[in-house]
C-alpha cells in the first residue's frame, strides 16, 4: 500500500517543472565512494553547462525536494527511499523520480557514474571522444517524470586503441589519454587495454617541405611522449573511472573493430556492419566485446552505437546515428550524415576487398604505386569518386547545422577530403609509372605534378582538422613515407 501511494505522488510529481529553480541540491551520503563523489561532481557541473542555476554536492537532503537529486544506491546514500530502488545488477542503472527527489544511481558505484552520464544524455549532452557537446537548443528544467532502469545486453565493453603505430594511442600525452578516460567512462565502457610497454617510435622530422606542418604548431619533430611512468599513470586514471586496466585483451573476446581493421590513415568506418557484428555477438550470447580503435575522431558515431547497443537490444545504426547528431546539430543534419557514411561504407569494402594495405604507413605506401607502371584500378577510381560523394554530404551537413558541435561534422568533411586526395595521389602516381614505362617525358612530368600537388593537398586538408597525435601522427607519417620520398623520386 505504501509503495502504491509514494509511486501515485510521484506521477502527480512528475508534471512538476523547475524553471524557476535557482539551485540543484545533489545529495550524496556521507561516506560516499570515490566513484559516486566523482559522479556527483560530473552531474552537477552538467547542470551548470545546461542550465542557469547553480548546482550544489551536498551531504544531507534540503526541505526542498523539488529541486533535489538523490545519488547513489540505499546501502550508500540513507536518503534515497528503498521503496523506489528496483532490482539491480552491479551494472544496472535507475534514474527514477520520486517525492523525496529524483533518484540516480546504479548497483555499483561506477554504474552511478553511468547512471549520471546517462541522465546527462537524456537532457541532450553527447560525450563524444574528444569531449561532451551540448544541445542546440536548451532542454526543459525538470525533474521529474524520470522512470528509468537499464542494464546491459554484453557486459564487458573494452576499448583498445595501442597498436605501437605513430598515429595510434602510443603518440597519446598523458593529458590527452586522461580526458579520452573521461569520455570512455561516459560511454560505458567497462575496461581499458593497456600494454606493460608503450612503444617508443623514432622522432619524424616535421620542419622544412613538409606538408600539413601547421599542423605541428611549431615543433620541428613529431615523437613518442618523453612522458616518464605513463602507462602506470594512465591506468590509475582509468581506475578511477571505474575501468577496468588489462595488458592485453581477452583471447576469448572478439574484437569489434570501431573502424578500420589494420592500422590505417584512411576514413573506413562502417556503421551499417558495425550493427550486423554488434547484434551477431548479442546473439551469440557473448560475455562482451574489445572495441579496437586507430583514429579515434573517426569513430564517435561508432563508439556512441556500442555505448547505446549495449543496452538497448532495439537500436540500428540509423537511429543511433539521429540520436547522436540530431540534439547536437539539429534537424535535417543527421540524414546528411548517414548518406555521407553510407557512401564511406562502400568505399571501405572496396578497399578491404581489393587492397587492404592501401592507407597502411610503411615506406613503400605511395612509392609502389609509382613502381607497378601499370594503370590506376577501376575500383581505386570508384573509391576515390565516393570518398568526394561522403565528403559532399559532410559539408552540406555542416550548412545545415547549428551549435557548437559543427567541428564535429568538419571534422569528417575534411577526412573525407583528404581521402579524396590520397586517392587522387595514387591515380596520378600510376600513370607516371605508365608514363615512364612507354618513355613519355611529358606525361610523367604531368603526372608527377599532380600526384605531388594532391599529397600535398591530403595533408594540408588533415591539418586544418587535427586535434590529436593520431591526426599528427598521420601527416607526420605520409610526410615521412610519402611526400619526401614521392618527391625525390619523381624530381
Amino acid at each position: 500500500m505504501l509503495r502504491a501511494l509514494l509511486f501515485s505522488v510521484a506521477v502527480c510529481w512528475a508534471g512538476l517543472n523547475l524553471t524557476a529553480a535557482t539551485q540543484i541540491s545533489i545529495v550524496i551520503g556521507g561516506n560516499a565512494p570515490a566513484l559516486e563523489k566523482l559522479a556527483a561532481d560530473r552531474l552537477a557541473a552538467d547542470f551548470r553547462a545546461l542550465f542557469a542555476v547553480e548546482a550544489a554536492v551536498r551531504t544531507s537532503a534540503p526541505a526542498d525536494a523539488a529541486n533535489t537529486i538523490l545519488l547513489g544506491s540505499p546501502p550508500t546514500n540513507p536518503a534515497i527511499p528503498k521503496s523506489a530502488w528496483p532490482k539491480l545488477s552491479d551494472q544496472g542503472q535507475v534514474i527514477r523520480s520520486t517525492p523525496a527527489g529524483l533518484v540516480v544511481g546504479g548497483g555499483s558505484p561506477v554504474a552511478t557514474l553511468w547512471a549520471a552520464s546517462e541522465l546527462a544524455q537524456r537532457l541532450g549532452i553527447r560525450p563524444l571522444l574528444h569531449g561532451d557537446a551540448l544541445p542546440v537548443a536548451k532542454p526543459e528544467l525538470k525533474l521529474g517524470g524520470f522512470d528509468v532502469v537499464l542494464e546491459p545486453g554484453l557486459r564487458i565493453r573494452a576499448w583498445s586503441a595501442f597498436n605501437g603505430q605513430p598515429h595510434g594511442a602510443d603518440a597519446w600525452p598523458l593529458a590527452d589519454q586522461q580526458r579520452l578516460i573521461t569520455q570512455l567512462a561516459r560511454l560505458k565502457f567497462t575496461h581499458l587495454i593497456v600494454p606493460a610497454q608503450l612503444v617508443a617510435f623514432p622522432a619524424i622530422a616535421v620542419d622544412g617541405d613538409t606538408g600539413g606542418r601547421a599542423a605541428f604548431k611549431g615543433v620541428k619533430s613529431f615523437a613518442a611522449p618523453a612522458e616518464s611512468g605513463r602507462a602506470e599513470a594512465l591506468a590509475r586514471s582509468a581506475r578511477e573511472h571505474g575501468l577496468t586496466v588489462l595488458a592485453q585483451a581477452p583471447a576469448d573476446l572478439r574484437p569489434l573493430p570501431l573502424g578500420a581493421t589494420v592500422p590505417s590513415v584512411l576514413p573506413q568506418f562502417a556503421l551499417s556492419q558495425l550493427a550486423v557484428d554488434f547484434n551477431a555477438l548479442r546473439n551469440a550470447k557473448a560475455a562482451g566485446f574489445v572495441a579496437t580503435a586507430v583514429m579515434p575522431g573517426d569513430l564517435n558515431a561508432a563508439a556512441y552505437f556500442v555505448s547505446r547497443a549495449a543496452f538497448d537490444a532495439t537500436l540500428t545504426a540509423r537511429r543511433s546515428l539521429d540520436e547522436l547528431v540530431t540534439p547536437i546539430c539539429g534537424d535535417g543534419v543527421s540524414e546528411r550524415l548517414w548518406l555521407g557514411f553510407e557512401h564511406l561504407e562502400q568505399a571501405a569494402k572496396l578497399i578491404a576487398a581489393n587492397d587492404p594495405a592501401l592507407g597502411v604507413p610503411a615506406p613503400q605506401v605511395l612509392l609502389r604505386h609509382l613502381n607497378a607502371k601499370t594503370a590506376p584500378p577501376a575500383w581505386l577510381t570508384k573509391v576515390k569518386s565516393l570518398y568526394a560523394d561522403a565528403m559532399n554530404e559532410m559539408y552540406r551537413g555542416n550548412t545545415r547545422a547549428r551549435g557548437g558541435a559543427r567541428p564535429y561534422i568538419l571534422y569528417h568533411a575534411k577526412r573525407f577530403e583528404f581521402a579524396l586526395h590520397y586517392c587522387t595521389a595514387l591515380e596520378a602516381l600510376g600513370n607516371a609509372g605508365v608514363a615512364t614505362a612507354q618513355n613519355k617525358p611529358d606525361a610523367r612530368a604531368d603526372a608527377a605534378d599532380a600526384a605531388l600537388e594532391a599529397i600535398y593537398n591530403a595533408l594540408n586538408a588533415h591539418a586544418d582538422v587535427a586535434r590529436d597525435a593520431s591526426d599528427r601522427g598521420v601527416i607526420a607519417l605520409l610526410n615521412e613515407h610519402g611526400y619526401r620520398p614521392v618527391g625525390k623520386a619523381l624530381r
